[in-house]
């Protein structure tokens, strides 16, 4: 998997109020974009207190619970944070949009406030995938951080294929670039390259706003560890294989080297040095009272 990232101050206004993030733990990546409201300084503090509690709550909540679930969760405490840090900084009309995606294996999550976007590009055409919460004045939004009566977010869910790009945008993009644009910008393109060029090109048309552009292609990551696990068991198969045939040979050379020994070979010695006693023909005694003849060994001659 990989990220890229541009952000900009743009061609009109003073100060960048945008802000964004890019966190990744134990093979979970979690994105946003936060376009902070509110004049002056306010947006910006909105902006961080926002994608700050974002990360936190997301990555705390227990194993077990949802994605979307924790996902939504951590929206409503980051609303709480921005409501905080409003109020500590004096900026109580201080508030901010969210887009944020989870990306997991080959799914994603998505979760928005506002009029920040999520786009999925596949095969070269653009879809955008959240829904602006819009008023009938132009850029005036219904839902965002910092709403003292509580917040809604609105969770989708999407499957990524290895070639797809996946792009959350404030609204600095898309006052001036289409989604035929995005598509054509980032389809096969690095997605850091794709990154830069989208903002190049607000900024070219007038960059009324801020704009800010995470691209993330999920590249082929899971197929190839699903792959290597395949190969894994194999080579483990072929080894057991390998063993059991290789005990089994093992055991029929073992019982043929021993066969020689189980059934003397006729004419054989005992010993290198003939006993007398081992003789065919003994000496005859001309004593009664002579020892009798030793008994020959189970390895000898008969």
């Amino acid at each position: 998997m990989a990220t890229g990232v541009k952000t900009d101050t743009g061609r009109i206004r003073e100060r960048n109020e945008d802000r964004y993030l890019v966190r990744e733990e134990q093979g979970i990546t979690l994105l946003a974009v936060a376009d902070g409201v509110g004049g002056s300084s306010g947006g910006a503090i909105a902006a961080d207190a926002a994608l700050a509690e974002l990360g936190t709550r997301f990555f705390g909540a227990p194993a077990d619970r949802a994605t979307s679930d924790a996902l939504a969760e951590a929206m409503r405490d980051a609303n709480a944070a921005v409501l905080r840090a409003a109020g500590a900084s004096g900026h109580r009309d201080a508030a901010t949009t969210i887009v944020a995606a989870v990306i997991r294996a080959d799914e994603a999550i998505i979760a928005n406030l506002g009029d920040s976007r999520a786009y999925l590009i596949r095969d070269g055409i653009c879809r955008q995938l959240t829904e602006d919460h819009s008023g009938a004045m132009e850029h005036a939004i219904t839902r965002f951080a910092g709403d003292p009566r509580g917040i809604q977010p609105d969770i989708y869910v999407e499957s990524l294929r290895p070639d797809d790009r996946l792009l959350l945008c404030s609204d600095g993009l898309t006052r001036h670039v289409t989604p035929e644009e995005i598509a054509s910008t980032t389809t096969g393109e690095d997605v850091r390259v794709a990154a830069n060029a989208l903002v190049d090109l607000a900024n070219a048309r007038g960059g009324e706003d801020n704009v800010t552009v995470v691209v993330h292609g999920p590249g082929r990551r899971a197929t190839v560890a699903r792959t290597a696990g395949r190969a894994a068991a194999f080579t483990i198969f072929a080894l057991l294989i390998l063993v059991t045939v290789g005990g089994a040979v093992a055991v029929l050379f073992a019982a043929s080297s021993v066969a020689p020994t189980a059934s003397p070979v006729p004419g054989a010695s005992a010993s290198p040095t003939e006993s007398p006693s081992a003789s065919p023909f003994p000496s005859p005694s001309p004593s009664p009272t002579a020892t009798p003849t030793a008994e020959p060994s189970p390895s000898a001659s008969p």
